[in-house]
């Protein structure tokens, strides 16, 4: 079993004396920062003048350019968006290293894909929370933290293990646990979880349902608008993927549990998975990224005008307004 690290584990101590500096100000980027000063350590902060850097200063900090902190700082966490990363740290980063450093990162990518390669003589590691970035700074306020996947790329100091479980108490992550991982790893696992076709299975659903007579607003209520499905993950959080069943009806038990074993193809779907894990592993999707960031997102733009333009997206507009989630439309002023 892959081993899991608790606050007994971590050792806030390594970082007394040491200037944290949180690069980027971004949704990971405010959270861990609040975490991290909440938890009494040295925390500069340094943004390019964006809405981020508003708020950077409106929280009460003094802001630094991305240069100006990464010089500054012992320990260095880059929280830039993943497609700004390899630039950032060119521009403003590489620079200013010196050894005995930390670079820490919050996602594998760039690590395992060589887009960054850090000198020898400093410590790189990852601290990657399995939480949104709102989530990272509300289940540290509310006392339960949230997990982590951590991993060493880079030892230099031969303590880089210690000084990555440090950072990951300091913002609240070893309360709930950190997880050893590895940059490729992580990164394996996140591109999967973010490019499974889940979105356009919940759509072929509507289709079907729409087909068999069922209104466009009931099927959309009933499969994700309502918000029942929040309740649904929080079930398999707290009590486990099969477990949760235990909280629904015998209905939907036999359903769930039994009937729909007889429509789910295990074969064709692991096949399926298969090929996602092996585009990932192979590079093809990094590079098909990559041709995509070139174009400027032309592909994802005209994608997502393509699935706007889908009858569903038009009922649950008008679905959504009805509901107070979105501003009504303008009445006609004739």
């Amino acid at each position: 079993m892959s081993k899991f690290y608790f606050d007994a584990d971590a050792d806030l101590g390594l970082l007394q004396g040491k200037t944290i500096a949180i690069l980027g100000y971004g949704n990971q980027g405010r959270s861990q920062a609040l975490n991290l000063r909440d938890n009494g350590q040295k925390v500069i902060i340094g943004n390019i003048e964006d809405d981020y850097a508003k708020t950077a200063r409106a929280d009460g900090w003094e802001l630094l350019s991305i240069a100006d902190a990464a010089a500054a700082g012992d320990v260095k966490l880059l929280l830039t968006s993943d497609d700004s990363q390899p630039e950032v740290y060119q521009k403003w980063i590489k620079s200013s290293l010196k050894p005995g450093d930390v670079l820490s990162f919050a996602h594998g990518f760039n690590i395992h894909f060589k887009e960054i390669v850090p000198p020898a003589d400093i410590d790189v590691v990852m601290v990657a929370p399995r939480m949104l970035g709102e989530g990272v700074r509300a289940t540290f306020v509310e006392g339960r933290g949230f997990a982590s996947m951590i991993a060493v790329h880079q030892d230099a100091s031969k303590k880089a293990l210690d000084y990555c479980l440090a950072i990951a108490k300091a913002i609240g992550s070893t309360k709930m646990g950190a997880l050893m991982s590895s940059f490729e790893e992580e990164t394996l696992i996140d591109l999967f979880e973010e490019h499974q076709p889940a979105l356009y299975a919940l759509r072929t659903a509507y289709e079907a349902l729409l087909e068999a007579g069922c209104s466009p607003e009931a099927i959309i209520l009933d499969l994700y608008a309502s918000g029942e499905s929040i309740k649904w993950a929080e079930y398999g959080r707290d009590l486990g993927a099969f477990e949760r069943m235990q909280r629904a009806s015998q209905t939907a038990q036999f359903g769930h549990l039994v009937w729909s074993q007889r429509y789910f193809d295990r074969e064709g779907a692991l096949e399926g998975a298969r090929k996602i894990i092996g585009d990932i592993k192979d590079g093809s999707f990094y590079k098909a990224l990559k041709a995509q960031k070139r174009a400027n997102l032309s592909q994802v733009e005209e994608t997502k005008a393509q699935n706007s333009a889908h009858e569903m997206m038009a009922r649950e507009d008008g679905l959504y307004r009805l509901l107070g989630r979105r501003p009504s439309a303008p009445k006609d002023s004739k």
